[in-house]
């Protein structure tokens, strides 16, 4: 059978590590015959591989000097030389192994011309995307490998923050980095010196990614390979968040994002006469809003028996900090205030109201004054948002249609699409319907109570800052001071949400 390159240099690891093994167990003794067998055949099959994979590191320095001796300084199709691909062409990167990609040591910088890396460096990243796996996708491997390709196609190669990315990818998805963070995060959790287990490509690795990321390894900080971080990809939901799916999520490197907006303009005197001067338009000016991110946190404890079973723990791992994420994300999204650490939500942030009708009921006209209040320029990709308890109660206004609030009568009851997320797949008079779970049900109704939200929901932003790091709490104490048998895995990120335009927002309120 066929093996592959990192298959290779996994079993010549593993080889190794049996004559170690051998030769420690017969260190004042002669080999048995078994044994002395073993070792001669053991030894003839990694040279084999040792072979192997030198003849293939020749053939691919071979085709370098090739594409190189091949292309020159030809243009490529966007009009850059490709010499600032560095040390090889786009079209031997789309061939390379996993191993290959991070391997970084024959990439070619110019001092003259730091930048002239960045191409290359970009298309490895993509290039590990195609071989990455996903594990809090679950299923979706597709989407979450489209999503991390978005982010890297999003500027050209000259920007900051898709380098930015490109490195972060580069840095904490190779293979070294991925054992690394596993030793790492196993032996912290086992009260284990750290770097103990650590052979020389692993702490490279660690260290490249430590001075690239910030985390502080020395104080049990680790930044998380970026196939497990959640804020590079997008995974199932645990509570029902529409925010993602439905808001503008913006993603940087950097601490702070700028937009640009304004209540819109006049154009006073539109039309005019030949030749006729061009009057000033009137109307507000053009705004440009700050988002500062904030540091968000969660902690997952973790039994010290699952913590001695570290395949078990990494298979989860990203699956229990994006839920925690979600949870945290689902409430803040709705009901945050937008003050000192907190992101505004679109609760928060929609600050115009609509009031159904006294008594607190809901009825059929109270759905129609809401959509008329929100302004026409708002409505073409306006949609609901509201908890389930009251799209319930829109059915028991509607029992027999006459009213047509939702456009297939719903003889059935509602679907429960969780993992859309949150997309009843459903119109109300029309507009598309999404569930948050973190907006108020309750009965009976209070007044002043926000039941539902109607608006173009782009005029929301979540900002991210991309990159997760975690830290490692040894012992858990219960209340009485005794350790519980548990460690913690405490992980961080930083991001800020608000309503840029407050206007896009209607909000239905309950009425005494």
């Amino acid at each position: 059978m066929t093996m592959t390159r990192d298959e290779r240099m996994a079993r010549i690891d593993e080889l190794k590590r049996w004559f170690a093994e051998q030769d420690e167990e017969f260190r004042d003794d002669g080999f048995t015959a078994e044994v002395q067998e073993a070792w001669d055949q053991n030894h003839v099959e990694m040279k084999d591989h040792e072979r192997v994979l030198e003849n293939l590191r020749q053939r691919d320095d071979r085709l370098r000097e090739m594409a190189k001796e091949g292309t020159g300084d030809a243009e490529t199709g966007d009009g850059r030389s490709v010499q600032n691909w560095g040390s090889h062409a786009p079209q031997l990167i789309s061939r390379m192994t996993e191993r290959q990609v991070y391997d970084l040591s024959n990439v070619r910088v110019d001092a003259f011309n730091p930048g002239g890396m960045n191409p290359e460096l970009v298309n490895r990243a993509r290039r590990a995307i195609e071989l990455a796996h996903f594990p809090a996708a679950g299923r979706d491997q597709e989407r979450a490998r489209d999503h991390v390709d978005g982010l890297l196609r999003h500027g050209d190669t000259d920007d900051l923050q898709t380098n930015d990315i490109a490195r972060r990818i580069l840095a904490t998805g190779s293979p070294s980095y991925r054992k690394a963070f596993a030793k790492l995060v196993s032996a912290s959790l086992n009260g284990v010196p750290t770097g103990a287990s650590l052979n020389t490509e692993e702490q490279r690795a660690v260290e490249r990614a430590m001075s690239m990321t910030g985390a502080a390894g020395a104080q049990g900080g680790f930044a998380v390979p970026y196939e497990l971080d959640p804020t590079l990809v997008p995974t199932s939901n645990s509570t029902v968040n529409p925010y993602r799916a439905t808001c503008r999520v913006v993603q940087i490197t950097g601490n702070e994002w700028r937009g640009v907006t304004t209540p819109g303009i006049t154009a006073n005197y539109g039309y005019q006469a030949e030749v006729a001067e061009a009057l000033e338009a009137t109307g507000p000016v053009l705004a440009q809003p700050a988002y500062v991110t904030k540091r968000a946190t969660a902690f997952v404890p973790v039994s010290i028996e699952l913590t001695q079973d570290w395949g078990a723990l990494q298979s989860e791992l990203g699956t229990l900090i994006q839920d925690a994420k979600d949870d945290l994300e689902a409430a803040q999204f709705t009901n945050g205030v937008g003050t000192t650490v907190f992101p505004q939500g679109i609760l928060v942030g929609a600050t115009t109201t609509v009031a159904a009708g006294t008594g607190l009921t809901v009825v059929a006209q109270d759905l129609y004054n809401l959509e008329v209040a929100l302004p026409p320029r708002f409505r073409p990709r306006a949609q609901f948002i509201s908890n389930r308890y009251f799209y319930n109660r829109i059915r028991a206004i509607d029992t027999a249609g006459g009213a047509q609030l939702w456009t297939n009568n719903l003889r059935e009851g509602l679907p429960n699409n969780v993992a859309t997320p949150g997309n009843l797949n459903q119109t109300l008079l029309g507009y598309p319907t999404n569930e948050a779970s973190a907006f108020p049900a309750a009965a009976p109704l209070t007044n002043g109570m926000k039941l539902a939200l109607i608006g173009d929901l782009r005029y929301y932003v979540i900002v991210d800052r991309i990159g997760l790091d975690i830290e490692l709490i040894p012992h858990i104490f219960g209340a009485s001071g005794f350790p519980k048998g548990q460690r913690g895995i405490y992980a961080f990120w930083r991001n800020y949400a608000a309503a840029i335009d407050p206007n896009a927002f209607r909000v239905l309120t309950a009425t005494t």
